[in-house]
């Protein structure tokens, strides 16, 4: 994630490699990038090369651990490194929710929270891991487009399969989830 937009990084493109690089030639691409971009080799432009170097690092960690790195692609495929508010935005949650089975509108209630926390984090306004914002954007994704592994049009059971990925990232997560609840607690902001 870059701080200066809602737009999804590409680290391959970054780094100058293919999505199939293995890991000796992700650490030999960033050790380049670093190389090039290293603040000292560039005072006329101190800034730059501190936020270039940034991102690089969180290239290299995630692209670099394969889980993570399992989890970044699934989310560039998702996104196809287009803007996050095209998909993923007020008006889409909203709809979803209105939607959503009676039953289902207490359990979707959780996913409010996650939503925010998403939201916060990809606008610069809570500090979150890049690989969990990329877990809950895939999810949130999953969430709203329709057509996933059991369609929304098939009653209940279209519902029941989007709340288990949501769940299951929200369980996943929980212990960032409080810590922001908290957070948004002490500034004084409904989640």
């Amino acid at each position: 994630m870059t701080s200066a937009s809602d737009k999804f990084t590409n680290y391959y493109n970054l780094l100058g490699i293919d999505s199939k690089a293995d890991r000796q030639t992700v650490k030999q691409a960033y050790l380049a990038k670093i190389k090039e971009w290293h603040p000292d080799k560039n005072p006329d432009r101190t800034e730059e090369a501190e936020e270039k170097t940034k991102v690089l690092n969180q290239a290299y960690h995630i692209l670099g651990d394969p889980e993570q790195r399992k989890t970044y692609d699934r989310m560039l495929r998702y996104t196809n490194g287009k803007d996050f508010n095209k998909y993923i935005n007020d008006d889409a949650i909203r709809k979803k929710f209105d939607k959503a089975y009676p039953a289902l509108k207490a359990a979707l209630k959780r996913v409010r929270v996650l939503y925010s926390l998403f939201k916060d984090a990809v606008n610069g306004k809570y500090k979150l891991h890049p690989a969990s914002v990329a877990m809950i954007g895939g999810g949130l994704l999953y969430f709203i487009l329709p057509a996933d592994f059991i369609p929304d049009f098939i009653p209940v059971a279209g519902y029941l399969d989007d709340l288990v990925v949501l769940t299951t990232i929200m369980n996943s997560l929980s212990k960032e989830i409080g810590e922001y609840r908290i957070w948004k607690e002490k500034l004084n902001r409904p989640i």
